[in-house]
């Protein structure tokens, strides 16, 4: 159908282009009915047809609402399948395993884009099977195995490159490379990707959210490796980018990790204070919750350390630590650690002992070696006063 036809009778063909781009949400009840008109062209009236499961999975990813649209992506994969569809097949099932990593359902995530990898349509188009690869490493990284998100993101940067893909994609798997490299504490490495694939892919025509996420992802490594400077340079040139008016999740999500890097390199000042009131802000205008709040909680329970309110501290980071479940291993980790320092500084030294022997076995779980080391160090330094 043309833009004109879907729109007989209802809208302009400019008011067709304007929700196809996602420059205009639909009013309730719009995106049913235009359904039924492309499902009707598609499949001959099938309103369950694989074009009307897909447009309502879409439909829910753009309100936010992950779980029904991994349901309705499933569900449109298997209508693609039935109908001789193989293209459309892989594109929902990526789409299902990309929300299933979004709800921080990281295992289902592995499972359906390991199916992927292995289908013959990754083998024929290299991007694809780079997609796919990609999303296993940010799943493995979301369960702790480290090792394993290293393994999946180098061959997904080996992939991408002399695939049709695209710079944005490139720059997708070196993000993705550059911070699993980073979590399982091979800094330097990670830094000199950094320098020599992805800050000088930023000097070409990319979009504001693209350098936005990479500058991002170059902060975080450079936070990593002690250099606050840079840190600090990068993560406000990402600020700049990365906008509310654009992607208000995003930057809920940019702002809660970003105060979190602040805290962690010792940073407290009132930059740090307004990354968390713009991450509260805004996550509870797109209703983000478990792992994202309790990830939010814990960096106001550094900044109140921080800042000498050790007793408050401890009783909000130990409130978190309850729920540490929710969170990764490397994570929870880190949230022992703080609690472990908290707890010291509170006067309770034997009890914040326990707690950085917890760091310290999670850290090692996970594979973030340099990690474990600190926190074996800190315990040592605690034992020998």
């Amino acid at each position: 159908m043309t833009q004109t036809q879907l729109g007989s009778g209802l809208f302009r063909l400019r008011d067709i282009s304007l929700l196809e781009n996602g420059r205009r949400e639909p009013a309730p009840g719009i995106v049913r009915l235009l359904s039924d008109r492309l499902a009707a062209a598609g499949t001959g009236g099938a309103d369950e047809g694989a074009l009307f499961l897909e447009l309502s999975a879409r439909q829910a990813v753009d309100e936010r609402d992950y779980s029904t649209a991994c349901r309705m992506a499933q569900a449109a994969a298997e209508a693609a399948l039935a109908e001789g569809d193989s293209d459309a097949w892989w594109n929902l099932t990526y789409l299902a395993a990309r929300c299933f990593c979004t709800i921080h359902a990281y295992r289902d995530s592995i499972r359906t884009a390991s199916g992927l990898a292995r289908q013959g349509l990754a083998s024929e188009r290299r991007d694809r099977a780079a997609q796919a690869e990609t999303l296993l490493a940010t799943a493995y990284q979301g369960i702790g195995e480290l090792g394993a998100a290293v393994d999946h993101a180098r061959r997904a940067v080996d992939l991408v490159q002399g695939s049709e893909a695209g710079v944005a994609a490139f720059m997708d798997t070196c993000e993705t490379l550059v911070t699993a490299l980073a979590e399982a504490g091979r800094v330097e490495e990670a830094w000199a990707y950094c320098c020599t694939l992805v800050l000088p892919v930023l000097e070409t025509d990319l979009s504001s959210q693209t350098k936005g996420k990479a500058l991002w992802a170059v902060g975080n490594v450079a936070f990593r490796r002690g250099d606050k400077r840079a840190g600090l340079l990068h993560h406000r040139a990402a600020g700049n980018l990365l906008r509310p008016e654009f992607d208000v999740e995003l930057w809920a999500r940019f702002n809660n990790a970003t105060a979190a890097v602040r805290l962690a390199a010792g940073i407290h000042d009132g930059e740090t204070l307004a990354c968390i009131e713009h991450a509260e802000a805004a996550m509870s205008v797109v209703g983000l919750s478990g792992p994202e709040e309790l990830e939010l909680a814990h960096s106001r329970g550094l900044l109140l350390d921080l800042n000498g309110d050790h007793a408050r501290a401890v009783g909000l980071l130990s409130d978190v630590y309850i729920r540490r479940d929710e969170l990764s291993p490397q994570d929870s980790a880190e949230l022992a650690l703080h609690l472990g320092l908290a707890l010291v500084r509170a006067g309770q030294a034997d009890a914040g002992s326990a707690y950085l022997a917890d760091s310290e076995r999670s850290f090692r779980s996970a594979g973030a070696g340099d990690r474990a080391a600190h926190a074996a160090a800190l315990a040592q330094d605690l034992a020998s006063c």
